[in-house]
Order: structure tokens, then sequence, then C-alpha cells
């Protein structure tokens, strides 16, 4: 592997760096969790640290709640071997790397706790709502992306990134700075983003299928949710829906990405709360926030038990679609100074 071309700082106090690599060292089979709802800064993370702990000897092992989105795999290398459950002899580490809060990897770790509870658990995070669930937390909110943080503290650790790892991290600090466009990129960011180049990943293999390109049933429904396009105070406030009548007619599974929605009404100018409602069931919406100016999307979406990041955040709502509409459309007038 070609040495890299950029030095990165030791980021991490080191006395935390060097726990999570003691709890490293005294583990043979590690189990990774990934959050529900998987984005790529989860699974990128989750796959970088296996690829790398697979360089050192380990038994690692990346598990979900939810099945990871298959559209991933093209700039994920190894997210096949991603699971949902769990066997074999119990674990001796769990790394629950992109939450600070066990509830938010679904019931995985209630479901095998008899793999699990024996396990120190090691947390990096870097959500401003993350309250650490490890005997060892590694919690940073000024690292835009958890694969920024996990790739200082592989360096700091002397532990080597290969270009498979480089690949699944650099993914994950593109989709949670959505291409280093997010307030949270720092000039840390970047260089941490050019150290990952420097071992041979590539910013246009995750840019083009995430941001440039979808397919013709996700261009379908893009045209079905623009349609429900609607906004309030001044058109600072907009919104859209999508409905599993929707997917269906655009011929896609209920819960499929959105094909860029989101990002799509964020962009409307003057808009300063965008907020796209995903009915998943006649009683559970999730709701996709951005915001853009001085609004905070993790105000709005702690309101109803979610969280994100200032830029992008999200929450579950369980109510019918229309009452999940009027509960999130008054908090976010609230949020814009109005009624």
């Amino acid at each position: 592997m070609t040495p890299a071309l950029v030095t990165l700082p030791a980021a991490i106090d080191p006395a935390l760096a060097s726990a999570a690599r003691r709890l490293v060292d005294h583990a043979t089979r590690i189990v990774i969790l990934a959050h529900q709802n998987p984005d790529a800064d989860a699974l990128g993370s989750g796959l970088g640290l296996a690829h790398a702990l697979h360089g050192l000897g380990k038994t690692a092992i990346v598990a979900c709640p939810d099945p990871a989105p298959p559209d991933f795999a093209s700039f994920l290398p190894g997210l096949d071997t991603v699971v949902t459950t769990l066997d074999g002899p119990p674990f001796d580490l769990v790394v629950a790397l992109d939450a600070g809060e066990l509830s938010r990897y679904g019931d995985l770790y209630a479901r095998y706790a008899a793999l699990l509870r024996d396990a120190p658990i090691l947390n990096m995070d870097h959500h401003v709502t993350s309250k650490g669930c490890g005997v060892v937390n590694i919690i940073d909110t000024k690292a835009a992306a958890t694969a920024e943080l996990l790739t200082l503290w592989l360096t700091q650790e002397g532990i080597a990134i290969s270009h498979d790892a480089a690949r699944c991290l650099l993914a994950g600090i593109i989709t949670d700075t959505r291409a280093f466009e997010f307030d949270a990129t720092t000039a840390r960011t970047m260089l941490v983003g050019s150290y990952l180049m420097s071992l041979g990943a590539v910013p246009l293999d995750v840019i083009k299928p995430i941001y440039r390109m979808r397919s013709l049933p996700a261009a379908r429904l893009f045209g079905l949710v623009a349609a429900t396009l609607a906004s309030d105070v001044a058109g600072r406030l907009t919104w859209a829906e999508i409905t599993p009548a929707m997917w269906e007619a655009a011929d896609l599974d209920v819960g499929s990405p959105d094909g860029g929605v989101t990002s799509f009404l964020i962009d409307i100018t003057g808009v300063e709360i965008a907020i796209l409602f995903r009915q998943l069931t006649p009683e559970s919406v999730r709701l996709s926030i951005r915001t853009a100016g001085a609004q905070d999307a993790t105000i709005l979406a702690g309101r109803f038990g979610g969280g994100g990041h200032p830029r992008a955040a999200g929450c579950t709502i369980l109510a019918p679609l229309a009452e999940a509409k009027v509960l999130a459309l008054a908090a976010a007038r609230e949020q814009l100074g109005t009624d």
C-alpha cells in the first residue's frame, strides 16, 4: 500500500485513545454495531473499522438492526457482510458507532444479550446529543462524521487503514457533510478526507451514486413527491410527503431512499426548515429534516425524541400522517418565531 501523503494530528485525548486501544488489544471476537435506519456514516465507519481490525488479526462483524441499503454496495466494500442477526460464541468487545445510546441500535443488543452482555462497550460518536453508552466513550462533537473521528483514532494508535477501509471511511465523511458542504465541515475534516484520498479513496465514487444519479423508479418517486411540495411562513418553511402508495406507484419498496428530495427542499431559495414526511405505516411517520441559516435541525427533531446534526436530523412520530404533519409543522413554525 502506498504511504499516506498527509499527516493527521493526534486529536483525541491520549488517555481515551489508549483505553480504547487496550479494549481492542484484549479482544479476539468483536461486534461493531451500526444504528437503526443506518446511513453511510454508521455503515462506512463500521466497515472501515472492521477492515482495520481484520488487519490486526481480529474477528470483526458489523451488525445492524435494519438491512443495509443495497444502493450503498457500490462504494462500501464489504457491505454484503453486514448482518442483522448474531450467533456463535459470545463476543468479548462491542463497538457502538455513530450513536451514544443503546436504544439507537434497536433491539439488537437486548435480543442478543446472551452474546453481548459480558463484553465491554467502546462507544465512538460525534452527535451533540450523545450521552455515551460505553466503558470508554470517545465523543467529539466537532467531528463532522464518526468516520472522521474513527480515522483520527486509527492513525493516532498506528493502526493501518487499507484501501477498502479508506473507501468506507471517506464515504461516511462525504455523506454526513453532503460532500463537504455542511457547516460542520472544518479544515480538519478536509485534512482527514485528503488523508483517505492519499490511501486510494475516490470522492466521486460516493458523490456520483449518492448525489448525481438515481434509478428510473427513484426518478418517478422524486416527481410524485415534488408534486406534494408546500410552503409557509413566507417561504421559510417547506415540506413534502411520501406515502406507501407513492412508493408502490414508483415500483419501489416502502421505505426506499427518497432520491434526494430532502436536499431538493432545503435548496429552494429562502427556505430555512425543510421537512420530508415519510409514512412508513398507518401509525408511523419518519421525518427527515434539513435546515439553513440560523436554524438547528436537532431542535425540531428533539421535540419528537429524535436527533442528528444541526443541518440534518430526523425523528419518528407515532401517529397518522395528517396528525404528524400538524404536530411537526406547528413545532417548525414555533421554531421560526411564528404561530
